[in-house]
């Protein structure tokens, strides 16, 4: 192939690649929102937990990583250029991450299901909270991102993960020093609570 052929083939296919040219820059636009909607919701995440940013920087490294992949992926699309490959290699990176999360999923079930406590509010800290199915009966002491630690009139304790109060029917018994999800996450201690406001 001379220098002819090459200038040839280029103003061959420059109309093709300056029509791209406006797909690409939305599809980069695109990406950009994506990312900054990433990072905001996981802001978000922190101000409404007990999380750090540096807690939630792992995972807005891989989210910015995964929006910035996709996206050049689908600039080389516009482009003309073949993905099969890629494609290919993608599908199985992501198929990897889906079994890491299978493998973790019951961490990650006991976190989501603390951010739903903490949005619900089904109980807080200081409530009485049966679970009849269990056989489980205790004031709330405690609540952390996995386990939800329930006092019983014996003295013993539950640890009961927090998963288990979407799977099962509760009982509450509200008392007056309670003190909700958010401030508990909030502190590094548990909750002292009050005299009297036993079940």
């Amino acid at each position: 192939m001379n220098f002819d052929t090459i200038i040839t083939a280029f103003h061959d296919h420059l109309p093709k690649l300056l029509a791209a040219v406006p797909v690409a820059m939305l599809v980069l636009f695109g990406g950009l929102i994506c990312n900054l909607a990433l990072g905001r919701a996981l802001t978000l995440l922190a101000r409404k937990t007990s999380l750090t940013d540096t807690d939630v920087l792992p995972l807005r490294k891989v989210a910015r990583a995964l929006v910035y992949g996709i996206t050049f992926i689908i600039v080389l699309g516009v482009f003309g250029f073949e993905l099969g490959g890629i494609w290919a290699m993608l599908s199985t990176v992501l198929a990897m991450i889906a079994i890491g999360f299978v493998a973790v999923w019951s961490m990650l079930s006991n976190t989501t299901a603390t951010l739903l406590l903490l949005v619900l509010r089904p109980f807080q800290i200081g409530d009485t909270v049966e679970l009849q199915s269990e056989n489980m009966k205790g004031r709330v002491t405690d609540i952390n991102f996995f386990f939800t630690t329930l006092l019983a009139e014996d003295g013993s304790t539950f640890q009961v993960p927090n998963n288990l109060f979407f799977q099962k029917v509760i009982r509450r018994t509200a008392h007056t020093h309670s003190t909700s999800l958010a401030e508990q996450l909030n502190r590094e201690q548990p909750a002292q609570l009050k005299p009297g406001n036993g079940a």
